[in-house]
């Protein structure tokens, strides 16, 4: 097959995905990333999929049990750090299939805000923070959707997850495409660096009881979206 088409192949996939977030095309997304694997249902509803583009954000999946290693040898991400010997990066939720929602700006946002402050807006707005498994995943579907890694420029907090007992960890892409990564101090601040939420699904499967549940929202504070609540 010629390059020319294989780069036209290319091209209709990223659109594809780009315009449609229909069941059939998410699924072949996923296969593209991960290969043959079972997928989890999906516990956003169609009517929370469909707006994801003009809300200018992404759909991610993130397989239960995969490590960080694998992740990176499956996406084909150079990282600066020795996987074999890291102890200190703790991640979230490892047996769990994920499904969420995030920014799709190539850039983090919160610029200039420590990871303290930026976590806090996140928790009252019922939103999450990425990990080192999360954001891996999330740096590959940024990618297979638009064909560049997101965070060239800047770096991005985690702030789900750990570094070592109180830190806190911050990752982005350097020039040469590596992925590097670096232990830090969760109430630094710098214009260079900032975050990326994560929305979880406010249900666990859609069912007639759960479907009309509210998703947690960028900049709306409240009770919407978040797993508990009390009257």
């Amino acid at each position: 097959m010629t390059t020319e088409i294989l780069t036209s192949l290319n091209t209709i996939r990223l659109n594809n995905f780009e315009n449609n977030y229909s069941h059939s095309e998410i699924t072949n997304y996923i296969r593209d990333l991960y290969a043959d694997i079972t997928v989890s249902p999906c516990p956003f509803t169609n009517a929370e999929l469909a707006e994801l583009d003009s809300n200018h954000e992404l759909l991610v999946y993130l397989p239960a049990k995969l490590s960080m290693n694998e992740l990176c040898e499956r996406f084909g991400i150079k990282a600066n750090i020795n996987f074999g010997h890291e102890t200190m990066i703790k991640n979230v939720m490892l047996n769990e299939d994920q499904w969420f929602i995030t920014s799709a700006q190539k850039t983090p946002e919160l610029i200039y805000k420590t990871g303290v402050a930026a976590k806090r807006i996140y928790e009252d707005e019922g939103l999450h923070g990425m990990d080192f498994r999360r954001y891996l995943a999330f740096a590959a579907t940024f990618k297979y959707k638009f064909g560049v890694f997101p965070d060239q420029t800047y770096w991005t907090f985690l702030l789900s997850g750990s570094y070592d007992r109180s830190g806190v960890s911050i990752i982005g892409f350097d020039s040469q495409g590596v992925l590097n990564h670096h232990g830090w101090m969760k109430n630094f601040k710098a214009k260079f660096l900032g975050s990326r939420y994560v929305v979880i699904a406010p249900r666990v499967e859609i069912l007639p009881e759960t479907e009309n549940l509210s998703r947690a929202r960028r900049e709306r504070p409240g009770t919407l979206g978040k797993e508990a609540d009390t009257e």
